[in-house]
């Protein structure tokens, strides 16, 4: 997955295309329903781990960017703007939002940063759930179109939304911006004793960071057909966290795999009964203990040292020491 920026995009490629064939042998309109949510998933995932698996910022801004990509997507929608364009005004809303809460708290670093983007995530949630007038307060918001009328049409569409957000990050991370943003994710004091512009680059990457999240809100919005103030609440910041942290931090495909794990595996688990939650969370601490790096993050690391291993005793061959 990280040998070479060609093998990733054919392999990610490979991949697409045949998650792009479920709505021909899914019959079933909850799975759909459910892979459609696991990509939203996916694309959110993809947003914070721009700042907290690659460039080191602690962001938990997650439910205001999703909810404000909702509600401005949702109200923009049901005001008669065309779909595409409340989609464009949505991910602009969360840009400026991301680039302001930053140039707020520039100053804080670590934890304390964290604390105030969680401050401007509820800050955002009390504005929609007290702005009656505007978003509807707790009755929230219904009655705008839909993605597209077709659950596999929806679902395709939302497919062809990941990959482009997919290619865009990794474009940047194969990129020297990634290797600039690894730098500060690894030494920030060294990484500007260097030279580079540090804090432009993580205001860069976090307004990014805030577009995305807010573009999957939108989507999320058009998939759900009703969004309320809870949408900004611990849960999409928790389960979030989540899909990063179990799909791999600092890694392309790994939002992916824990969006996909995330959201499915309660739906599987349904047969335990009451014993479902125990058992997903359960499983959910072993994993993570047992791959501290994420499924992705350690599966790399394990065929990096192979590699190396490999490569040495190649070396060892062909100077004929002993093996």
């Amino acid at each position: 997955m990280q040998s070479s920026p060609t093998t990733f995009y054919i392999a990610s490629a490979v991949g697409l295309g045949v998650a792009a064939t479920a709505p021909l042998f899914i019959s079933h309109g909850f799975l759909l329903y459910m892979l459609s949510l696991s990509v939203i998933g996916a694309i959110i995932a993809t947003g914070l781990n721009i700042t907290n698996g690659y460039l080191g910022i602690l962001n938990l801004s997650v439910g205001g960017q999703v909810a404000l990509g909702s509600y401005v997507c949702a109200l923009t929608a049901l005001a008669d703007v065309p779909v595409p364009v409340a989609i464009v005004l949505a991910v602009t809303a969360g840009a400026a939002l991301a680039f302001v809460t930053f140039l707020l708290f520039a100053r804080l670093t670590g934890f304390f940063f964290g604390l105030a983007t969680i401050a401007a995530a509820e800050v955002v949630r009390l504005m929609i759930r007290n702005l009656d007038t505007i978003t509807h307060g707790m009755r929230g918001v219904r009655g705008y179109p839909p993605l597209a009328q077709s659950p596999a049409i929806t679902y395709w569409l939302l497919l062809a939304a990941l990959a482009a957000v997919l290619l865009l990050v990794s474009l940047l991370v194969h990129s020297s911006i990634g290797l600039r943003w690894r730098a500060i994710r690894e030494n920030a004091n060294k990484a500007l004793s260097l030279g580079l512009p540090v804090r432009r680059l993580q205001l860069a990457g976090y307004t990014l960071a805030g577009a995305v999240m807010s573009f999957g809100g939108a989507l999320l919005a058009l998939l759900l057909q009703y969004i309320e103030p809870g949408i900004a609440g611990l849960n999409t910041l928790v389960q979030t966290v989540l899909m990063v942290a179990l799909g791999g931090g600092g890694t392309i495909l790994g939002p992916v795999i824990g969006a996909l794990a995330i959201t499915l595996i309660p739906e599987f688990l349904r047969v335990a009964n009451e014993l479902r939650l125990v058992i997903y969370g359960m499983t959910l601490i072993v994993v993570v203990l047992a791959v501290p790096g994420g499924v992705v993050g350690t599966f790399n690391r394990v065929m990096r040292t192979r590699r190396r291993l490999a490569a040495i005793r190649t070396t060892k061959g062909a100077t004929g020491c002993p093996q």
